[in-house]
């Protein structure tokens, strides 16, 4: 009807304005929606994303009214509305030549979110913004409640540190300066690295308290790496605390002395002060930690061949500790970085046959062989491969010791460890690499079609019909069960609910959260977890349902998607915004199946996806980077949350991996790890490589490069084989 098209259109457009943050268009278009549609189903919804326009273009007092308008509906966001609420009643008591009475209203609304919530996280968030209502409305002594409640179930100790140090601010600002001083104190004495302990020493200073010296130097100490200046701060409180008779913590103090005058470059110095400690204190628990570090120093001042007797003499000088293992594999690195192979693989060798068990024991021997290899020792490389399968069978490092093996030896040796590699491990990196060197194929741009990529459409009853008698075959399967629509105990669960709440008022990454818990909670039943990757996709979180059904996979007897039906691989592999990606691929003269592999390794196909370093969007393209590409494209207009747009972010994916492969002479390996680890550290890993590809990915040093590109070549073989081959 075109009534319903027309509310739809409205309903619509808002919506989009509030998306891209476009507040005042956004508060307009739901400001007519909602005088046109007072009796609208979806009023509350629209009245709470009203409220949040307003409240974000600083017109809080109508943000007010909606907020309570959507109260009047479904209360499941009821925690977050009052959390709103009180938010504003802040803002205004900032603007207002009274703010008491709205300060009180921000607390009653506080309280209101609180008593609605079970999340702890949320609540101690709460209880904080309540007790800055309190200090804005000159109540220290309340104020400092909230804080003792936040401190009686807080457990983290960073977060803590920050309570006590924000009570102690509340007690100074009302003059109590002795308790102020007593909760500076807590985070200093109890939670030294903690940066607020930083910030609470700092007070205690200015105020003149007196504050244990050894304290003072171990705060100032963690603190350096934050506050460069803290290090010389750390240096002058620990020799203040040297020369007091007697120092019960001396060893410690010179230790930790001595990594400070290291931090400030002053490496002669800190040598001198671990010689002290080691000639001084035969018996300190820090004697071996000193000898390692004494050998570190020595590295850093360019000194190798010191800096390796000093590993050497520790792992000798102290078996029995974690120190042996260590100092021998820092000498081994220090061999590597000067290119003697030779030498590293002997101190790789020798970890491994002193510490056997030791965790990194096999990699000990892989790095040996790999060493071995560089250094032109096929068969002592091979040796140590072949003990590296004997000795630790099932390691890590099992998949990449068949290759190589199969590499090194020849004829049908080397071919029955690439047999033997492909019939265990067919879907691997080094089953697939394998594979790729049989048949002949390239791994540079020549090989990438870049036709569009078409994927079957998404039909649930199809692809239920063809789950469902899978998972009866291994799993228990009530009769009547479907998996396109959650049985009634899943499907009342309160945080799918919420999740469905949240994402009806556009708060798609706190959604994502909510029905997440719900995936946790059922890690390992098979068949719920398959109902909710159904319900998942429906509700567009293809990382999710990716997740969900990656897990019914791996507790199912293949313990692989590979072996599962084609429905669920697709679930688990899945190809949302093709047509995107076909585009962008197709300007960028890439396949548009590697494009979305590296778009499914970023971000699961989540495009609100952040890393915590700040990366954004499908394409997980850090800021300035996208500024830089922007720049390059000519977008005027680019502003960073345009990085969480699924166009802008894989237009940026695309012309960025393109970028990288023309910079490495179209391969893809290294334009996978220039795209991960940046083309500077590609670079100095070719050096170290030369042309042996294979090498190449071995000498990576950035673990998260090489784990990513081997991963990235996996899923591009992967969709390859469920949207173009299949489909031939």
């Amino acid at each position: 009807a075109p009534a319903e098209v027309h509310r739809a259109a409205r309903y619509g457009l808002a919506e989009t304005y509030l998306a891209d943050q476009d507040w005042g268009p956004a508060a307009a278009a739901w400001e007519e929606f909602l005088s046109l549609y007072p009796e609208d189903e979806a009023y509350a919804r629209a009245a709470f994303m009203a409220a949040r326009a307003y409240e974000a273009t600083g017109q809080c007092e109508k943000a007010l009214l909606l907020y309570e308008a959507s109260l009047a509906g479904d209360t499941t966001l009821a925690d977050v509305i009052h959390e709103e609420v009180g938010d504003c009643h802040a803002s205004l008591a900032a603007l207002a030549p009274l703010p008491r009475p709205s300060q009180e209203k921000a607390i009653a609304a506080y309280r209101q979110a609180l008593a609605a919530t079970t999340d702890r996280s949320v609540q101690v968030s709460l209880r904080e913004r309540i007790a800055g209502s309190y200090l804005a409305m000159n109540d220290p002594a309340a104020a400092v409640a909230e804080y003792d409640a936040i401190l009686a179930v807080a457990e983290i100790e960073s977060y803590r540190a920050k309570i006590d140090y924000l009570a102690g601010q509340a007690l100074a600002g009302a003059g109590q300066l002795e308790a102020a001083m007593e909760r500076y104190r807590r985070p200093v004495n109890r939670y030294p690295n903690a940066e607020y302990a930083y910030l609470a020493l700092i007070e205690l200073v200015n105020a003149g308290a007196q504050v244990d010296e050894f304290q003072r130097g171990l705060v100032d100490y963690y603190a350096g790496a934050s506050y460069p200046d803290a290090y010389g701060a750390a240096i002058r409180a620990f020799d203040r605390y040297l020369a007091a008779t007697p120092a019960a913590k001396a060893d410690e103090a010179l230790y930790r002395k001595a990594l400070a005058q290291r931090a400030t470059e002053q490496p002669a110095a800190a040598l001198d002060t671990f010689e002290t400690l080691i000639a001084g204190y035969p018996q300190s628990k820090w004697l071996a930690s000193a000898w390692l570090e004494k050998g570190a120093t020595l590295a850093g001042m360019s000194n190798v061949e010191g800096a390796v007797k000093a590993y050497q003499d520790t792992a000798a000088f102290f078996p029995a500790t974690e120190t042996a293992p260590e100092a021998l594999w820092r000498a081994a690195r220090l061999r590597e970085g000067q290119r003697a192979f030779a030498a590293a693989a002997d101190l790789y060798e020798e970890m491994q046959t002193s510490f056997p068990g030791h965790e990194d024991a096999a990699e000990a021997l892989w790095r040996a062989a790999l060493a071995r290899y560089q250094a032109g020792a096929d068969q002592a490389a091979v040796a140590d491969l072949q003990a590296l399968l004997e000795k630790y069978p099932g390691s890590s490092f099992e998949t990449k010791s068949l290759y190589w093996l199969g590499k090194l030896l020849p004829g049908a040796d080397g071919q029955a460890y690439w047999d033997r590699l492909q019939q265990r491990f067919p879907r691997e990196y080094y089953g697939l690499r394998v594979a790729q060197v049989r048949a002949g194929g390239s791994l540079t741009a020549a090989r990438l079609i870049t036709e569009t990529v078409e994927p079957p459409a998404w039909v649930p009853a199809t692809a239920e019909a063809e789950i469902l008698p899978w998972l009866r075959g291994w799993t228990s399967v009530p009769t009547g069960t479907r998996l396109i629509s959650l049985p009634a105990a899943l499907g009342q669960r309160a945080d799918l609910r919420r999740g469905e709440a949240l994402l009806g008022v556009g708060l798609r990454r706190e959604a994502m959260r909510a029905f997440d818990g719900a995936r946790a909670a059922y890690w390992d039943q098979p068949l719920p977890l398959a109902q909710l990757a159904f319900y998942f996709q429906e509700q567009g979180f293809y990382g999710l349902a990716a997740r969900a059904v990656g897990r019914v996979a791996a507790l199912s007897p293949g313990r692989s998607t590979s072996v599962a039906p084609l429905a669920l691989q697709r679930l688990a592999y899945p190809l949302p915004y093709a047509d995107l990606i076909s585009a962008r691929a197709q300007e960028a003269g890439l396949d548009p199946l590697l494009l979305a592999a590296l778009v499914r390794q970023e971000s699961l196909f989540e495009k609100v996806a952040e890393s915590y370093a700040g990366a954004r969007g499908l394409g997980q393209v850090m800021p300035a980077t996208g500024e830089g590409i922007a720049g390059n494209l000519g977008l005027t207009d680019f502003v960073l949350d345009d990085l969480y747009r699924p166009s802008v972010s894989i237009r940026f994916a695309a012309y960025y991996l393109q970028l990288q492969l023309k910079r490495f002479d179209s391969q893809i390996l290294m334009g996978l790890a220039a795209y991960n680890g940046g083309p500077g550290n590609t670079m100095r890993w070719l050096e170290m490589s030369g042309d042996d590809l294979d090498l190449f990915v071995e000498v990576i040093t950035a673990s998260q490069s090489r784990i990513y590109l081997e991963r990235v070549y996996e899923q591009y073989l992967v969709y390859e084989r469920l949207y173009r081959d299949a489909s031939e």
